[in-house]
């Protein structure tokens, strides 16, 4: 009797201690055009070009969105607001990416924590994905919170 009686204490235990991170839908990212804010200003992806990281290598892939209609038969990178971010040249899901924001007026920042690059199809003059982040702005750093789709010409 003793050893039933300690056998569901145990039971009970390990079930009221599951998890809440085992919700999966916590790392999805909408199929939505990718929209929101960017260093607290409204943003909505509308352009943007991606660069192979070097001439020499072909691994790794810097992506830029705009909101501002511009691709690669553009030579301006001084758009008003830009989402950068390098991922590896492959379909996949990132989250140690460094995704850096900014404000034309304002120095790059850039977020490590939360979050999340989705890339979904990759092929010789585009890419496209998925990408989120969650930086709650305070007094000396305005909010960059947003989520989507997105998809840029690879450049030469």
């Amino acid at each position: 009797m003793k050893k039933l009686f300690w056998s569901l204490i145990l039971a009970f235990t390990v079930m009221s201690c599951s998890s809440d991170k085992d919700d999966s839908s916590a790392d999805t990212i909408s199929d939505q055009t990718l929209t929101g804010t960017v260093e607290g200003k409204a943003f909505t992806v509308q352009g943007g070009k991606a660069f192979f990281r070097s001439s020499t290598s072909t691994e790794e892939i810097t992506i830029y969105l705009t909101n501002e209609n511009f691709g690669c038969d553009s030579d301006i990178f001084d758009y008003t607001l830009t989402i950068n971010a390098s991922v590896p040249n492959m379909v996949g899901v990132y989250t140690d990416v460094n995704i850096v924001t900014q404000d034309g007026n304002n120095t790059p920042f850039n977020s490590l924590v939360e979050t999340i690059v989705e890339i979904t199809a990759v092929s010789d003059t585009e890419i496209s994905g998925k990408m989120k982040l969650n930086k709650e702005g305070s007094e000396a750093f305005p909010e960059s919170i947003f989520e989507g789709a997105f998809t840029v010409s690879i450049c030469e």
